[in-house]
């Protein structure tokens, strides 16, 4: 199937050594960027005895769900394609690990739903089903049963991550259990979830009645209406598995069974995958190259603020040194007839000492008052006092300065080289794009 290979080196555009996967995880974004499912997920929600169960065997072609009039399923139960059946079901932590977009569902209803998550895997191959995943939520059912976590808010956290969201409702229910309405007033809220829900009227083949199934339809039709925003549009096609057992059905009630149609809707969904995994590329290549330079900007600003911070630093602690430094050759200047003989000899220095002794004594001391003791002590108390304070204030810019975390040069080149392997992504992404798109049209200018 053109779409599954398509959606696959998709997959391999993240999950590469060099994929955006990677390149995420190595610019800080983790699981803000996933792999785009390869698979169109459908959650089926509804009453117990709805008929979820039954479609899905149906669908699959074996009978992977357990089915009956008794509340079967109270968890989640994921049913996808694989290359081995499961003699036992894989539970809990096991279903986040094939699921992991999941997981953010753990951290919000606690160990009680992980408990509950189930996966079969099956081998077949029928219909669309290598690459859609069913999810089969809890039987909803009014009364005193209780669910062992918050069914309702599960069904809609769940549904982020569903492409389609199919409503079952049966003869029998009429979409009269308040806890299915509940459910679907609440995905219908602000119309977040409104283009993907579809909802079927199940086991219609059980209403023989031409006038019974109109009546049916319009309690059914206002049930529905009452809690959903969109008023416009609302179909409700009536769909039921063909059980040979109870012989061949009827012509005329053959061309009432619309379950082809769920098919269609499925495949239409595969389609819309491909194109949606297909953008998500370009979207994820954007997000991680806007993370991208905006590291290399902080880092930028953090250098510069780390060097301007170390020259003020450098400034203090040269200062500090030039100031005693001046003090020793303002003191040699003042008591240089006490000097040995050996150092008035020497002109060079001599006369460096005294030029700065001219230039400086003015700044420092009066023209005309000669230099004491006491003004001895004073000059040598301050020159100290300022070289203390001044490497501290050298010190404590020094400590500020580790404050501003800058990258090393092999990482700001790594990063700065995944531009090109983006370019590269982006350059496949546009050929899948290109090949998905001739498989329909015959355009040879894509």
């Amino acid at each position: 199937m053109e779409e599954e290979q398509i959606m696959n080196r998709v997959a391999e555009l993240y999950t590469a050594p060099t994929g955006l996967n990677a390149i995420a995880k190595d610019v800080g974004l983790g699981l803000d960027i996933l792999s785009p499912r390869k698979k169109v997920t459908v959650m089926i929600i509804g009453n117990h005895s709805a008929g979820k169960s039954s479609f899905i065997n149906w669908y699959v072609g074996e009978d992977i769900q357990r089915t009956g009039v008794a509340i079967e399923t109270q968890g989640f139960t994921f049913i996808t394609s694989g290359t081995k059946r499961t003699l036992a079901p894989i539970k809990g932590e096991s279903t986040l690990m094939l699921y992991p977009h999941l997981t953010p569902l753990s951290k919000q209803f606690g160990k009680t739903l992980v408990e509950n998550l189930t996966t079969h895997v099956s081998t077949s191959t029928a219909r669309h089903f290598n690459v859609v995943d069913f999810c089969d939520t809890p039987g909803l059912v009014d009364g005193d049963i209780s669910y062992p976590f918050d069914v309702n808010a599960a069904i809609v956290a769940m549904a982020a991550h569903a492409d389609l969201i199919f409503v079952f409702l049966d003869p029998m229910g009429q979409a009269l259990c308040s806890r299915t309405m509940q459910v679907v007033k609440a995905l219908n809220q602000n119309g977040q979830y409104a283009d993907k829900m579809k909802y079927y009227l199940t086991k219609a083949d059980t209403v023989t009645d031409s006038k019974e199934m109109m009546k049916l339809m319009v309690q059914i039709t206002q049930n529905i209406k009452a809690n959903i925003q969109n008023q416009h549009g609302l179909e409700i096609p009536s769909i039921w598995i063909n059980n040979k057992s109870y012989g061949p059905t009827s012509s005329q009630l053959e061309d009432l069974n619309q379950i082809d149609c769920v098919c269609d809707g499925i495949e239409k969904a595969i389609h819309q995958k491909v194109q949606d995994n297909l953008s998500q590329v370009e979207k994820d290549c954007q997000t991680i190259r806007s993370t991208i330079r905006g590291l290399l900007l902080k880092d930028e600003l953090q250098q510069a603020a780390k060097r301007s911070r170390q020259i003020v630093a450098t400034c203090f602690t040269l200062t500090a040194w030039v100031i005693p430094l001046v003090t020793f050759v303002l003191l040699v200047g003042e008591y240089k007839r006490h000097l040995p003989a050996a150092i008035l000899d020497a002109d060079v220095v001599m006369d460096f000492i005294q030029t700065t002794h001219d230039a400086v004594r003015p700044l420092v001391l009066e023209a005309s008052a000669p230099l004491g003791l006491l003004s001895t002590i004073k000059l040598l108390g301050s020159s100290i006092l300022l070289f203390v304070i001044l490497n501290g204030i050298a010190e404590f810019i020094k400590t500020r300065v580790k404050r501003f975390e800058t990258q090393k040069k092999d990482v700001i080149d790594r990063w700065k080289s995944y531009d090109g392997v983006l370019h590269d992504i982006l350059e496949k992404r546009l050929d899948l794009f290109k090949e998905y798109v001739r498989t329909y049209t015959s355009a040879d200018n894509l």
